[in-house]
């Protein structure tokens, strides 16, 4: 990785562009929390509902351990080009796909087309965080990851409405990209990079990493957590609007806010806790959360739940990452970082495949039930974690 020209200083103009992307790139992941709807209007039946939608993250799960060697901070304003030209459209072909296997093509195309998108970003934002500033760069990262989910549902509403269907908003959707070309100059390509920074490994090293159970345990907890999301992300809005809520997107509005103000005023805080207790405690308030969302009614009621699961996501979600760096040997915490967003692309998928299936033959009551399960089962093995006594110390 090249040598940084304003050591220990974090918000450079290239850093805030590349986060600026970065919220572009996670807009287009927002902007479905409606597709459900989509295909229910769709003659798709509902047993490939769950499948498509998870379909776009195992094309990225799939790929991203794939391509990722292949792309470092010297050549990812190429690909960052490459990809918001193609994201453009890709949009387009949503609204001709009528039938599982044209949608499940498009879903293909968009995720193969994404993976190069976000792989390239994170090269390349990687590589501008100071060493001394780790903690305040992935959290603003992070902030940078959660608006989208606060700001699109709410809008999806009348967008679609305005626009004359989600095919339309998609299409409109797609004009965020263009937006990225304008950015690209800002980005520079490091100083005497060496490609050090592809996070190259031959297996032996994958293997004693994966060795460590405490690093086995975390990964899984991530895959988890994010597991269990999804059936909120996705399917609540047929949820809500079925027992008489007017907008279910306000839900995560207010969820999402409420991470946001967790993470930027509670960071230093998790970094005095014993994170295992409070990954335990946070997994226990999130399953407590979801069979909750099966007896709230009303508008105000229903959105105010999200602040309550807000709360545990916000928790959650940072300590969760704290404890990677913390189980994780110095060589392998960059490592360890790349595979958590990898369960995090896996929840993405194994939430709404599964969720699906269940969804079909149960309904929600029983989605959710099994979500807060899983939260109940993740909170004991949270407590399991071993953390290296040199880390205790600190």
């Amino acid at each position: 990785m090249g040598e940084l020209k304003n050591p220990g200083k974090i918000l450079t103009p290239e850093f805030l562009v590349l986060n600026a992307v970065l919220f572009i790139s996670y807009c287009n992941v927002a902007v479905f929390f409606e597709f459900h709807k989509h295909l229910a209007a769709l003659p798709i039946a509902p047993g490939w509902h769950g499948i498509l939608i998870a379909f776009f993250s195992l094309v990225v799960l799939a790929l991203r351990p794939v391509i990722s060697p292949f792309f470092t901070p010297a050549n990812a304003r190429f690909w960052l080009a490459v990809s918001s030209a193609g994201l453009v459209p890709v949009m387009f072909l949503y609204g001709p796909a009528r039938d599982a296997w044209n949608m499940a093509l498009v879903r293909g195309i968009h995720g193969a087309v994404y993976v190069v998108m976000v792989t390239a970003l994170t090269s390349r934002i990687v590589a501008c965080i100071p060493k001394d500033r780790s903690a305040q760069a992935f959290g603003l990262i992070s902030v940078m990851t959660l608006f989208p989910y606060a700001v699109v549902p709410p809008l999806l509403e009348p967008l679609t409405r305005w626009a004359g269907g989600f095919s339309r908003v998609l299409e409109l959707s797609s004009l965020l990209f263009l937006l990225v070309f304008p950015l690209l100059p800002v980005i520079k390509k490091p100083e005497g990079d060496t490609g050090a920074s592809t996070g190259k490994f031959h297996s032996s090293d994958l293997w004693e990493n994966l060795r460590d159970p405490s690093v086995i345990l975390v990964l899984l907890l991530s895959l988890l957590i994010w597991t269990t999301f999804t059936p909120v992300f996705y399917f609540l809005k047929d949820y809500g609007r079925g027992i008489g809520i007017s907008n279910p997107g306000w839900f995560f509005t207010l969820s999402t806010f409420t991470e946001i103000g967790v993470r930027l005023f509670a960071g230093s805080f998790f970094d005095r806790m014993d994170k295992r207790k409070l990954l335990a405690f946070s997994m226990v308030w999130l399953g407590l959360g979801y069979p909750a969302i099966l007896c709230f009614r009303g508008d105000i009621p229903f959105s105010l739940l999200g602040l309550y699961m807000g709360l545990g996501w916000g928790v959650a979600l940072p300590v969760l990452s704290g404890l990677v760096f913390d189980v994780s040997a110095p060589r392998f915490k960059a490592l360890n970082t790349n595979l958590s967003m990898v369960m995090f692309q896996g929840g993405f998928f194994l939430g709404p495949l599964a969720g699906g299936a269940v969804l079909v033959h149960w309904g929600y009551p029983a989605l959710y039930s099994v979500c807060a399960f899983l939260q109940i089962a993740g909170a004991a093995a949270a407590l399991m974690v071993a953390i290296p006594s040199s880390v205790q110390r600190e």
